[in-house]
């Protein structure tokens, strides 16, 4: 299943994530917003995750692996 994360760019312009700034994500789910945030902050940026639900996690450590 692939899932498509709400208001992508609005969150994106509201953040505005930068090369090698941190941020934490307290809804991850399937880690839709974390990936653009993480495609902006790279190449040292860090992401924590949090989800209440342990298969939300398992899911996006998979899909976000690469970094």
């Amino acid at each position: 299943m692939i899932h498509k994360p709400v208001l992508e760019k609005e969150v994106i312009e509201c953040l505005d994530p930068k090369p090698n700034e941190n941020f934490i994500d307290c809804t991850l789910g399937h880690g839709g917003h974390a990936r653009l945030i993480l495609e902006r902050t790279s190449p040292n940026g860090k992401l924590v995750g949090i989800d209440k639900d342990p298969e939300q996690i398992k899911i996006a450590k998979e899909q976000l692996k690469e970094f």
